[in-house]
């Protein structure tokens, strides 16, 4: 049987199960490999289940390589951003086809993936590097325009801030010439409504050329970027969708991807979509949304891809059906999850086909600005003025009671605009 090798991080996207059941319908047998540590012995015991389980020091190095050289893989793959370079290190010490050393670079360090697009003429986007907080300001000072600050290497838009003119710089920012940070041009979007300016295209690279598996259309961003969600297919004209998944294409391309998933952000702004960022991986979630959406398996097609194995991804349809996940996103002050209320009522709306809960009762959430998000509400309505109704007929039934950093108790109600404070807290 064909071993095909998974790197993965703890509470993935993926879980463990639909990896086995999407390698077993390939004919493949998966062995997986994590950062020595980081799996809690639970979710290593799913992963056991399924195939071998092996650890490997962060950069990928360690005892286990050689027992995984041994196993004669014809694959190697993962779905975790923060794990593009180490199974870059493991597709070369096991001699198997995976993103070069400087594919990676340039699909995890947000300056060089800057450059690199506007020396390959695909798109230009102003941004540069700074090592200090005064470099920054010096930055911002200059442009006296919005910009976007965030760290050079990051997942999930951490300490990733909008500076205004005259703002001050958000205390996270500390760059650091070990530590550097890009402040780079805000992208003013176009009005798009009740639905988010931006979109993400999904794409399945083999040999070097990018398959459209289709776009993602986004909610309104909740501040700074924080997302609350995705539906199939975005709700875009033809000649959008077409300027988006061409760009998307280009993309991959400049930056040297030859097999994989890539998943790509694209800002809708007035003269043009503009790349956000490329990914050098499935997006998060978007096997279940694009399961529903298509029938195929995204997590099936890329360990086939992986493996060498043939593929006929097929794009979503730009009409149709919509299928949703929203996600709840707890409140930037944090604070401890006491109970989740209200599930039930969501589960029997007419159009909500499935609740996912992220995060625990009893779970101590620390103030942040990333996309944590606490749930996901899974859903399928006729059109995109249908998946607005369902969501806001749906989503109030939820409560999320927690108790924050000074003892006090606050309930919030969902809504697709973010946690509703109840009782005027």
């Amino acid at each position: 049987m064909t071993t095909v090798v998974v790197a993965v991080v703890p509470f993935a996207s993926v879980r463990p199960a639909h990896l086995g059941k999407a390698a077993a319908a390939r004919g493949l047998s998966p062995v997986f490999v994590a950062v020595r540590g980081a799996l809690g012995a639970p979710e290593r015991a799913e992963y056991a289940a399924l195939g071998p389980v092996f650890e490997v020091a962060e950069d990928g190095t360690g005892e286990a390589v050689a027992e995984l050289r041994a196993l004669d893989a014809d694959g190697v793959m993962t779905f975790s951003e923060g794990l593009l370079p180490m199974t870059a290190t493991l597709a070369a010490a096991l001699e198997l086809p995976y993103h070069d050393a400087a594919t990676v670079t340039a699909l995890t360090d947000k300056w060089v993936q800057r450059r690199t697009l506007a020396e390959r003429g695909v798109d230009t986007v102003r941004s540069a590097l700074v090592t200090s907080r005064e470099e920054a300001l010096a930055v911002l000072a200059e442009r006296g325009e919005p910009a976007v600050v965030k760290p050079k290497r990051s997942q999930s838009s951490r300490d990733t801030f909008l500076v205004g003119p005259g703002e001050e710089l958000p205390a996270p920012v500390r760059p650091t010439p070990g530590q550097p940070f890009v402040v780079e041009e805000y992208l003013r979007g176009r009005d798009e409504g009740e639905f988010g300016d931006y979109v993400s295209v999904e794409s399945l690279v083999v040999g070097g050329e990018p398959a459209t598996l289709g776009v993602t259309g986004k909610f309104p961003l909740l501040p700074p970027f924080r997302e609350q969600g995705q539906f199939v297919p975005a709700r875009l004209a033809a000649p959008d969708w077409a300027a988006v998944t061409r760009l998307a294409s280009d993309a991959a391309r400049a930056l040297g991807v030859e097999r994989g998933h890539v998943h790509t952000e694209i800002k809708l702004t007035p003269a043009g979509p503009k790349i956000i960022e490329v990914n050098g991986r499935l997006g998060g979630f978007m096997h279940e949304v694009y399961g529903r959406a298509t029938g195929q398996d995204l997590v099936e097609l890329g360990l086939a891809a992986a493996c060498g194995l043939p593929v006929s991804p097929v794009e979503a349809r730009r009409d149709g059906p919509v299928h949703v996940q929203y996600w709840n996103l707890p409140p930037r002050s944090g604070g401890e999850l006491l109970a989740v209320e209200g599930v039930e009522r969501l589960t029997a709306e007419e159009g909500v086909v499935g609740h996912l809960p992220r995060v625990a009762p009893g779970t101590v959430l620390e103030p942040a600005v990333t996309t944590h998000f606490m749930d996901i509400v899974s859903g399928r309505a006729d059109d995109h003025a249908g998946l607005l109704t369902l969501l806001d007929r749906a989503l109030p039934h939820l409560l999320f009671v927690y108790r924050l950093a000074d003892g006090s108790t606050v309930s919030y109600r969902g809504s697709r605009r973010g946690l509703v404070p109840v009782d005027g807290a």
